[in-house]
């Protein structure tokens, strides 16, 4: 069985039920953990439970986040039950998105996201195999996996469908790159700068892509890998198995 997603810009988007109200969730791999919008919140009755979760951006600041436990929170026949989220409001998004669902809401499910036929169903497809480093902190999931440079090099990125492009550490830039300069919505300043990266990336070889876009900025990763490498494969995510499943 497969659900049909909508695409908001690079965004994977796709229909929950939260305590039995309809809501729309971003699947986002680097999110960490689960998140609910304020309003949707009260929509569907939760109230947090005086817990927080700190965890910490890709720039390295600390963002702290109110919890509550999920009496019901399911997409397609996967449900989780007294499920951990946390409650946090973000500025600038659309207003069909309701919340975001993480790695932590699949952590022993595997899914698969076939983006040229704009589904995601439950299970694995065949494939490449790729290993993944799993982080399990509290009600948060990450996972990471080594990825090649045009140089040869190997490099640890965190995997995540929320980002667009390619993004490195600025200890790896290089070439003719453009500058931006801004403060993001926690109120860090940042320098982004923006090319391209001569060569090809990869994750095995068969797993690769030829000149990818790239956004240098100081991370306290290597980098990351998002919605332009991955979309170009059909990828499973296989949390309980440690690993990545590519097919073209």
């Amino acid at each position: 069985m497969s659900t049909p997603f909508r695409s908001v810009a690079h965004l994977v988007l796709v229909p929950v039920r939260v305590n039995d109200v309809d809501a729309w969730f971003v699947i986002d791999s680097g999110i960490g953990l689960t998140l609910l919008l304020q309003a949707t919140a009260d929509r569907a009755g939760v109230t947090t439970n005086g817990a927080t979760f700190t965890g910490q951006r890709m720039s390295g600041q600390a963002v702290t986040t109110p919890l509550a436990t999920l009496s019901s929170l399911a997409f397609d026949e996967l449900e989780r039950r007294d499920h951990t989220v946390g409650v946090f409001d973000l500025d600038g998004l659309p207003d069909e998105i309701d919340g975001f669902l993480s790695l932590a809401f699949f952590a022993e499910t595997p899914f698969t996201v076939d983006y040229a036929r704009s589904e995601v169903r439950l299970g694995s497809a065949e494939g490449t195999a790729v290993g993944l480093e799993v982080e399990f902190d509290g009600p948060a999931v990450t996972a990471f996996a080594p990825l090649t440079l045009p140089d040869g090099s190997q490099v640890r990125v965190e995997v995540d469908m929320g980002s667009d492009c390619l993004i490195l550490d600025d200890a790896f830039a290089q070439g003719e790159l453009r500058s931006v300069e801004g403060t993001d919505e926690t109120g860090h300043t940042y320098v982004r700068r923006f090319g391209e990266l001569p060569g090809r990336i990869s994750l095995s070889p068969e797993v690769w892509q030829d000149d990818p876009k790239v956004m240098f900025q100081d991370i306290r990763y290597d980098g990351l890998i998002g919605d332009d490498f991955l979309r170009r494969h059909t990828v499973t995510f296989d949390i309980p198995g440690s690993r990545m499943v590519f097919s073209r």
